[in-house]
């Protein structure tokens, strides 16, 4: 029976990519576009690993993942975090001292404060932290080095 992996992603060009990837390489998948429908998947579907967006409307992904993790049946459930966010912040921070107006500072600041939330409460990270945009080959390696095949 092949694995099951949930994708969690408000971007459908980026869910359709990644299912076409996993399921090239013998996974199954299903989708949610948020992360209230996402949660709500996780109702009725037993998924093997979750691939989740940080970025999302309606529950973010740290929302969604802090969730999942307060949930007994869920504590154990791997989690591959997407984000497009790590390489925007370093790139950011380089550029502070160009501009007087700093428009992401609230954003980079919600994001680390998200982090350490996290941290305070306990809560294991992620599984795996992957960056957009994804390189197929590497995606695949990380979640078979997370679930197998």
């Amino acid at each position: 029976m092949a694995k099951m992996v949930l994708i969690i992603d408000d971007d459908t060009n980026t869910v359709k990519f990644l299912s076409a990837v996993l399921e090239d390489h013998g996974y199954e998948t299903d989708a949610a576009y948020d992360g209230a429908a996402g949660f709500e998947k996780l109702q009725t579907l037993t998924p093997d690993l979750i691939v989740l967006d940080v970025m999302m409307p309606k529950k973010t992904g740290f929302t969604l993942f802090k969730q999942i993790r307060n949930e007994e049946r869920f504590k154990n459930l791997p989690v591959l975090m997407l984000t497009g966010v790590a390489g925007v912040l370093e790139e950011l921070d380089a550029q502070s001292d160009d501009t007087h107006e700093r428009p992401y500072d609230q954003l980079r600041e919600t994001l680390r404060g998200h982090i350490k939330e996290m941290r305070d409460e306990g809560l294991i990270k992620p599984d795996m932290f992957v960056d957009k945009p994804v390189d197929p080959d590497a995606f695949v390696k990380r979640v078979s080095d997370l679930i197998g095949v």
